[in-house]
C-alpha cells in the first residue's frame, strides 16, 4: 500500500471516529432495538445487510438492529397496511414513488437534520436529493442511487463493426445495431440482435424507454406540475425508440428482467442500455467480455440517463416509542464510507451506486474484485450518476405527486406498447402518453 492511500486511510479512520463520537453523543445507553425493513430478498443482498448490521451492532453493543425483507411486489401494500394498523417497523428502504405513497398515508415525518448533516460530511450528488425533497421538507434520506449505462459485447463490435470502441450518439447506435443484427449460418434466422429493449408493461421498459427520453431532454410535467410529455422532444426520443427497436428480438415485447439478462449474456444481444450489476452474472463464468460506455446523445440533447435514488424513510412509530435517535445514528452510520461501500459495490455492484462524493472517492469502494475485472462499467457507473434524471423528478423537486400513480401504472412503459406493439407513430403515442399521463396525475 503506497504512502498516499496509508494517508486517506487513516484520515479516514480518523473523521470516522470524530463522527462517531459526536453523533452517538444523542443516543441512549440503555438497550434499544429497532427493526427496520427492506425489500432486497437475493440473500447476497441479505448478507451484506446483515454484515452492515453487525458493524453497527459492534460499534452499538447497547442497541439491536433487526432487518426484515418485505418483497417489492408487497412493499406498496404492506406500507400503507402497517401505516394504518399501527405496525410499521422504525424505518424502512424506498424509493421516491414508495415514500410518496407513504407520506400521503401520513406515516413518515421530516428528515431535513439527517440529510443536510450527511451532506455536509460526505457531500451527495444534488440531483439525488431533489426526488424526496416537497412541501419544504426531505422525507427521505437517499443511501445508494441507481443509473442505467450502455453495456456492450466488445468481441461482437470487434467482429462485425470492426471496432470496440462503443458509439456515442444515437444516430451512431442505429449504424452499430444494423451490423450487429446478424445471421451467422445463413439458415434466415437472426442469431444475433443489435440491441436490447423491452416493449413490456414493466419497469424494465419503463427504463430503458426513459433512458432514451432524458437525453433529449423529456419531461413528464413542467416546472409548475402540468403534465408536459407530448413535446417535440418526446416525439424525437421516440422516433429512435422506434427505430432502434427494428434491431431488438421481436420476442422482447414480453421480456422483463430475467428474459433480457439471459439473452445478453448468452450473446444473442451486443448491446444494451441497463444496470451495471449484469456484470455479477458474467463474473460467476468468469466472462470478461462486457464493457460499458454512457448513453450517447443526439446532438441537440443533453448527457443524462434514468437515476433512481434508494433511500430510508423514518416513520412517525420511531418517535413514538422514543427511538429516533438510535435510527438517526443508524442511517449516519450506514453513509461512513466503508459502510457504505458494503451496501453498494458489496451488495449489488454496478447496480447500487454511491450517492455521495465520498463514497465514490472512496478506497473501500473501489477495492472490489468486480472493479478489477469490469473496470469501464464500474468508472461509467459511477461517472453517470451525477447527470441523472428520474422521471417526474426533474425539477429538484417534486412537483407533482400524482407521479406515484403514473410510475405505479407503468404509464411510460405503456407508451412504448402504443409505439411498438400498437404500432402508433411517435406523435400519436406522445399524444396518447399525454393523455394517459394526464388522467393518472388527476
Amino acid at each position: 500500500m503506497n504512502i498516499l492511500k496509508n494517508k486517506i486511510l487513516i484520515s479516514s479512520s480518523i473523521l470516522v471516529l470524530i463522527f462517531g463520537l459526536m453523533s452517538v453523543a444523542g443516543v441512549s445507553q440503555e438497550e434499544v432495538e429497532l427493526k427496520f425493513w427492506h425489500h432486497e430478498a437475493p440473500s447476497h443482498r441479505v448478507k451484506a445487510f446483515e454484515e452492515v448490521i453487525n458493524e453497527f451492532n459492534e460499534a452499538h453493543p447497547n442497541i439491536t438492529v433487526e432487518q426484515q425483507v418485505v418483497s417489492w411486489g408487497d412493499a406498496f401494500e404492506k406500507t400503507i397496511s402497517a401505516i394504518k394498523s399501527g405496525t410499521t417497523p422504525d424505518f424502512q428502504f424506498d424509493i421516491p414513488d414508495l415514500n410518496l405513497v407513504a407520506y400521503q398515508a401520513d406515516g413518515i415525518i421530516p428528515v431535513d437534520e439527517v440529510v443536510q448533516d450527511i451532506d455536509e460530511r460526505y457531500s451527495y450528488y444534488e440531483n439525488n436529493l431533489g426526488v424526496y425533497r416537497h412541501h419544504g421538507h426531505f422525507w427521505g434520506v437517499p443511501i445508494w442511487t441507481m443509473d442505467m449505462i450502455l453495456l456492450y459485447r466488445p468481441s461482437m463490435l470487434k467482429e462485425y463493426v470492426g471496432t470496440t470502441r462503443p458509439p456515442s450518439t444515437w444516430e451512431e447506435t442505429l449504424e452499430y445495431a444494423e451490423k450487429l443484427t446478424v445471421d451467422k449460418d445463413g439458415d434466415g434466422e437472426i442469431d444475433v440482435h443489435g440491441i436490447g429493449l423491452t416493449a413490456s408493461k414493466t419497469l424494465l421498459a419503463q427504463e430503458q424507454i426513459w433512458s432514451v427520453m432524458t437525453t433529449y431532454g423529456a419531461q413528464i410535467y413542467d416546472e409548475q406540475g402540468n403534465v408536459n410529455f407530448n413535446t417535440r422532444e418526446t416525439v424525437k426520443a421516440l422516433e429512435t425508440y422506434k427505430k432502434l427497436w427494428q434491431y431488438s428480438p421481436s420476442s422482447a415485447t414480453g421480456w422483463s428482467w430475467g428474459e433480457t439478462e439471459m439473452n445478453f449474456a448468452g450473446g444473442k444481444i451486443a448491446m444494451m442500455p441497463y444496470f451495471g450489476g449484469l456484470q455479477r452474472r458474467f463474473y460467476k463464468s468468469d466472462n470478461l467480455d462486457l464493457r460499458a460506455t454512457r448513453l450517447p446523445t443526439p446532438p441537440e440533447g443533453q448527457r443524462s440517463t434514468i437515476l433512481y435514488p434508494n433511500g430510508i424513510m423514518i416513520f412517525k412509530s420511531a418517535k413514538e416509542r422514543g427511538v429516533l435517535d438510535e435510527v438517526k445514528e443508524f442511517i449516519k452510520f450506514v453513509m461512513q464510507p466503508e459502510i457504505n461501500s458494503i451496501i453498494t459495490i458489496g451488495q449489488e455492484p454496478g447496480s447500487f451506486l454511491p450517492v455521495t462524493e465520498a463514497t465514490a472517492e472512496s478506497d473501500y469502494y473501489w477495492d472490489s474484485e468486480y472493479y478489477y475485472a469490469y473496470p469501464s462499467v464500474n468508472e461509467t457507473a459511477v461517472e453517470e450518476v451525477q447527470y441523472g434524471k428520474l422521471y417526474g423528478f426533474t425539477h429538484g423537486e417534486v412537483v407533482n405527486e400524482g407521479i406515484g400513480a403514473v410510475s405505479g401504472a407503468n404509464a411510460i412503459a405503456e407508451v412504448a406498447q402504443q409505439l411498438i406493439i400498437e404500432d402508433k407513430s411517435p406523435e400519436e403515442a406522445a399524444e396518447w402518453g399525454q393523455e394517459r399521463i394526464e388522467e393518472l396525475s388527476e
